[in-house]
């Protein structure tokens, strides 16, 4: 299998074998179309693609600026869709006849959280979006769907909160703990691959939602 993987910043760790390491801007279209254009040509066809770049944000909402509203929509919602769109058009996708595009999304674009109404709203627009991709393209068997993940143990988005908050995740959780990767990862695979999975957002927050 051959692997792509795609930042806005170039790669300082190496990667794993059989990964190919391209660098875009996801918030420009024609960084998008670049990006898959040069996939395809290097590695051909794409049948999986996982939009999972994401930035988030904890500010009350009437304290949020137009740079706020920037910052968090053209990654979490703009990028998506141009990846996406770019994917169709230009990176093979069509060809695959057994395509799947799958979106990290987030818990709190299911219950939503406070201090989070943008990042929220922009995790929700996927699951709309999703759906109309399903109908749009299921008559071309390409498969989309969201995997929304409650609060990852580790490094990434919960290092941005204090231990205090990341308690109160814990203890609203039924399971009382935070996700860990690799349960992250293993939901993904399993949706990209199953072939009747379409246009669903499939929670794996412990029982949050």
């Amino acid at each position: 299998m051959k692997v792509a993987c795609a930042s806005r910043k170039a790669f300082t760790t190496a990667l794993p074998t059989g990964c190919t390491a391209f660098v875009a801007d996801i918030s420009r279209s024609d960084d998008c179309d670049a990006l898959l254009c040069n996939i395809k040509a290097q590695l051909g066809p794409v049948s999986l693609l996982i939009n999972c770049a994401g930035v988030t944000l904890s500010k009350m909402h009437m304290r949020c600026t137009d740079a706020d509203y920037d910052a968090i929509m053209n990654t979490n919602l703009r990028g998506a869709l141009q990846v996406t769109r770019a994917a169709l058009r230009h990176g093979g996708l069509l060809q695959t006849q057994d395509g799947s595009v799958l979106h990290i999304g987030s818990v709190a674009g299911v219950v939503g959280n406070e201090g989070q109404v943008l990042y929220s709203a922009s995790k929700a627009a996927l699951t709309g979006a999703t759906k109309s991709w399903a109908k749009e393209y299921g008559v071309r068997n390409l498969r989309f769907n969201v995997v929304a993940p409650g609060l990852i143990e580790g490094e990434g988005m919960a290092a941005s909160l204090s231990s205090e908050q990341r308690q109160r995740w814990r203890d609203a959780c039924p399971l009382k703990r935070l996700a860990t990767v690799t349960e992250v990862a293993d939901m993904v695979l399993a949706v990209a691959l199953c072939p009747y999975v379409n246009g669903q957002t499939i929670s794996v927050d412990g029982g949050l939602s």
